[in-house]
C-alpha cells in the first residue's frame, strides 16, 4: 500500500513539474482587440493592394466560378474585390500616421491603395477595371465611390488630375445602367453623391428619389424591404443601412 502511494506521489510531482515548466517556458504576449483586427485587416488587404499597385491583380488573383454562374464576365470579380475592400478600410487608412506598428502597416496600405486607384481607371493598365460593360458594374463601382466619400482627404485629394477626371468620366457613364427597383437605387445614389462631393455634375434626382424610396420601404425595428418585397436577410445591414 505504501509503495503504491509513493508511486502516485512521484507521478503527481512529475506532472506538476512539467506543467510549471511549460508555463514558464512559453509566455505569449496577449494582444489587444485593436491589434488583432488591425493585423487581420492588413492580412486581407495586402495581397490585393500590393499586386494591384503594380498592375498585377488580374495576373495573380485566382478566380473560381460557381457551377451556377450566370454568365456575366468574370472580370466583375476584380472590381468587386477592390471596391468592397477599399470601402471597408477607407476610414482606417485616413487616420493620421504615428510611430506604432499599426500605423506603419496602414501607411503601406494607403500608398499601395493610391497606386491601385490609378491602375483601376488607366485604360493602358492590365488592371483597368470593367467599367464599360455589365450592369453589375454599378454596384461595385458604388463601393469605390463610397471609399472616396469615406476617405476623401486621404484617398481622393492626393490623386493626380488625370486620374480624377478618369474617375469622374467612369462614374458619369454608369448612368447607362437603369437600376432595378431594389437596393440598387442606393448604389446609383452613392455614385451621384460622390460626384457632387467632388464638384462634378451630378444627378440630384437619383440621390433624392433613392432616399425617399428607402424611407417608404422601412418596415420597423431597423428593417427595410428590398423594394416592394420584404427580404429578411443580411442586405439590411450590408446595403440598406450602410448606404443610408
Amino acid at each position: 500500500m505504501m509503495k503504491n502511494k509513493n508511486i502516485l506521489v512521484f507521478i503527481l510531482l512529475c506532472v506538476f513539474s512539467t506543467v510549471t515548466y511549460a508555463k514558464k517556458g512559453k509566455v505569449e504576449k496577449e494582444i489587444s482587440d485593436r491589434e488583432y483586427w488591425a493585423q487581420m485587416a492588413y492580412k486581407i488587404a495586402a495581397p490585393v493592394l500590393s499586386n494591384m499597385s503594380k498592375g498585377e491583380l488580374k495576373k495573380n488573383m485566382q478566380v473560381e466560378i460557381s457551377p451556377t454562374w450566370d454568365g456575366r464576365s468574370k472580370d466583375v470579380t476584380y472590381m468587386e474585390c477592390f471596391g468592397r475592400l477599399m470601402s471597408g478600410i477607407a476610414p482606417w487608412l485616413s487616420l493620421p500616421d504615428d510611430d506604432t506598428a499599426e500605423s506603419i502597416q496602414r501607411k503601406q496600405l494607403r500608398e499601395w491603395a493610391l497606386k491601385s486607384y490609378v491602375q483601376a481607371v488607366d485604360p493602358e493598365s492590365p488592371d483597368y477595371l470593367l467599367w464599360r460593360k455589365e450592369g453589375q458594374t454599378l454596384v461595385d463601382a458604388a463601393y469605390i465611390a463610397e471609399s472616396f466619400i469615406r476617405g476623401y482627404d486621404a484617398l481622393w485629394i492626393p490623386l493626380d488630375s488625370v486620374t480624377k477626371q478618369r474617375y469622374i468620366a467612369e462614374f458619369t457613364q454608369l448612368r447607362r445602367v437603369d437600376p432595378p427597383y431594389t437596393n440598387w437605387l442606393l448604389f446609383s445614389a452613392t455614385v451621384e453623391a460622390f460626384l457632387r462631393k467632388a464638384g462634378a455634375p451630378s444627378d440630384t434626382y437619383r440621390i433624392v428619389s433613392a432616399l425617399r424610396k428607402v424611407e417608404e420601404w422601412y418596415v420597423g425595428d431597423g428593417w427595410y424591404s428590398d423594394g416592394p418585397g420584404f427580404a429578411f436577410d443580411y442586405y439590411n445591414s450590408f446595403v440598406c443601412i450602410r448606404c443610408i
